[in-house]
């Protein structure tokens, strides 16, 4: 059958070269639309009820990954240049597009009585223009609101906290690079004028200098993997040509592969960046079978489509094989629940069985429109040195066989006790190196501000405006938050409505400081706050 097959190529090679080509060309169109995932990798199953809960929660309150911090530690915050820079800075950031908001130091607000409609409104902290002596005053009226300690700065370290909110559906598209830029060319020029040390950090940060990286590294791999390969065909069988057909076999498959993404619905994320490299690593092989077995039948019969056929009959199901074990083992991720390992598990298994057909029809096609191969083409054959490590290795094998087991045994006692060891983590910059400023700007958030990535916390009254009901204790929600929450190690000082009723009273009262920012002493906290602002006439 396989010498039949072998016929049948070289017979209709003009046909199935057209044939081949035409499709390459239609799965070329289809990857040159395929698109960079800017989320992060979704590990757990779609059907896991942790999943669902955090889609719920997207689709009711929207995104919770659009809002990037900037961060610095000083101890001259306040003095007028410094706080001018800082002011700009913000100014300047309200300039970029898709920049909705920004919660800094300058744009601190508090609540004020309205002396003609006799209501509290919201008002500046800082105005726009300053003395020093008005600088500090007005810093004093920002530091007894107690709303903004650990939220927007650290009294005690001295750090300072930007948060910058930006526009959802800009950070799901290509232009999210280009505003990650603009804010970190902002923030840089603000480190360089002060020659204070900025931090950035943040989902859109974090997800954006990912996935650019990941844009990077799949084409540096790409590139890298195609060069070595080259080096090594050229070095092995001393022909250019052999070496530019074998590299358009894993082009070809490259290009099938990132076709096929996109034809499933998927984009390139952490692991699908990793099959271009994967199909260029299993592509070059099947070459070298191919182009090996036929050197070797030319050299016995000397007919070169003799041996093109002999080729395409011997190594074609040696190949076969070849491919579909290794497609099978990673095909195999498809069968899990994980989203990203399925993806992963599809395309590469789709994409290695393409390899070997795109190998079995353009190989021996090319080949036989080529001339018959030179001596110094398969002078690799007869290399002394290459012959005398391959019967090295084969007496070891024959005639020290307990040396052999014994040492496997080793090896695989010790990667046992290895597997033991491992530990699963799932940081969301495990993949950085420790010295990576992604990394170390996290780290001064989570020192200085216990962290900066989002966790949610829904309760649900099961009732419209349920908030407001007698039912709701707001003094159990406040006790959750303030005296379990926040003296957790780990979370950063929460932000809830009862901040807001705090935020209220204290103004309402004209309070200063922390002991003033509470909820009111007696009964359900909203309908005594509401009892005061109708006594205030608010």
């Amino acid at each position: 059958m396989w010498q039949r097959l072998g016929s049948f190529v070289i017979k209709n090679r003009f046909i199935l070269l057209i044939i081949l080509f035409a499709l390459s060309g239609v799965m070329g169109y289809f990857a040159g639309k395929v698109k960079l995932s800017y989320e992060f990798a979704r590990a757990i199953p779609v059907d896991n009820q942790k999943y669902l809960d955090y889609k719920a929660f997207r689709e009711r309150f929207g995104d919770d990954g659009n809002t990037m911090v900037i961060g610095i530690k000083t101890d001259v915050f306040f003095t007028l240049s410094h706080y001018s820079a800082y002011n700009s800075l913000h100014k300047q950031l309200r300039k970029v597009e898709y920049v909705e908001d920004i919660l800094s130091v300058p744009a601190a607000i508090t609540l004020k009585r309205d002396s003609l409609t006799e209501k509290m409104v919201p008002a500046k902290i800082f105005a726009d223009s300053l003395t020093q002596a008005r600088l500090d005053s007005t810093k004093l009226v920002f530091e007894n609101l107690s709303f903004y300690k650990y939220k927007l700065y650290n009294p005690e370290e001295h750090a300072y906290l930007m948060a910058v909110r930006i526009n959802k559906e800009a950070l799901n598209s290509p232009k999210r690079t280009k505003i990650i830029n603009e804010i970190t060319a902002a923030a840089d020029t603000f480190q360089s004028l002060t020659n204070t040390e900025v931090h950035l950090s943040g989902l859109p940060l974090i997800r954006t200098v990912v996935a650019d990286r990941i844009e990077k590294e799949m084409r540096f791999f790409l590139i890298g993997s195609l060069v070595l390969s080259a080096l090594i065909l050229l070095i092995f069988f001393r022909s250019v040509s052999t070496m530019l057909l074998s590299l358009a076999v894993v082009l070809l498959g490259v290009v099938w592969s990132l076709g096929v993404l996109q034809l499933c619905g998927y984009k390139i994320s952490l692991l699908t960046a990793l099959i271009p490299p994967l199909v260029v690593v299993i592509g070059i092989p099947n070459c070298i079978y191919f182009v090996n077995k036929y050197h070797t039948s030319w050299l016995h019969n000397g007919d070169k489509n003799k041996s093109l056929v002999e080729m395409v009959s011997k190594m074609g199901v040696v190949t076969l094989f070849c491919n579909i074990t290794a497609a099978i083992g990673f095909a195999v991720f498809a069968l899990t629940e994980s989203a990203i390992l399925k993806e992963f598990g599809v395309v590469a298994g789709i994409s290695i069985m393409v390899i070997f057909f795109i190998s079995f029809i353009l190989l021996p096609s090319v080949l036989s429109y080529l001339p018959a191969p030179k001596a110094s083409q398969v002078k690799y054959l007869n290399n002394r040195w290459l012959t005398s490590f391959l019967v090295r290795i084969e007496r070891w094998v024959v005639h020290h066989k307990k040396l052999v087991y014994g040492i496997t045994a080793v090896v695989l006692v010790l990667s046992v006790a290895g597997i033991f060891r491992l530990k699963s983590v799932a940081y969301i910059v495990d993949d950085l190196p420790k010295t990576d400023k992604i990394y170390t700007d996290l780290k001064f958030f989570e020192k200085y501000f216990k962290g900066v990535m989002p966790l949610e916390i829904v309760l649900d009254t099961k009732r419209p405006k349920g908030i407001l009901k007698p039912a709701v204790d707001i003094n159990k929600i406040a006790f959750f938050q303030d005296s379990f929450l926040a003296r957790q190690k780990n979370i950063a000082k929460p932000l809830s409505v009862i901040d807001g009723i705090k935020f209220t009273y204290q103004a309402v009262s004209e309070g200063q400081g922390d002991s003033t920012y509470t909820l009111p002493a007696f009964g359900n906290p909203l309908k005594d706050l509401h009892d005061k602002l109708r006594a205030a006439n608010v």
